[in-house]
């Protein structure tokens, strides 16, 4: 696993090529906070649970999710006026 840069906060790590790091446990703990940061960096985060790859998380164009929400739930209420 890579080293944590001293720039960074103590649970963020970066590989060496702009991507994060994080144990399940640190994400399940500390779930605002790491997706706060990945969200300000803009750069893709791995998950690993025992030293296993178990997930990535990519962040969003700013904005994007708002977008997406407030799409569905026009659509949602859509079909709900119209039945």
């Amino acid at each position: 696993m890579a080293k944590a840069k001293a720039n960074l906060p103590p649970l963020q790590q970066d590989d060496g090529d702009g991507t994060l790091v994080y144990t399940m446990r640190e994400l399940n703990q500390q779930t605002a906070s790491i997706m706060s940061e990945i969200e300000k960096t803009g750069k893709t985060a791995f998950i690993t649970r025992h030293g296993r790859f178990v997930a990535i998380i990519k962040p969003l164009v700013p904005g994007e999710v708002e977008q997406r929400v407030l799409a569905e739930m026009a659509r949602e209420i859509g079909k709900r006026d119209q039945a």
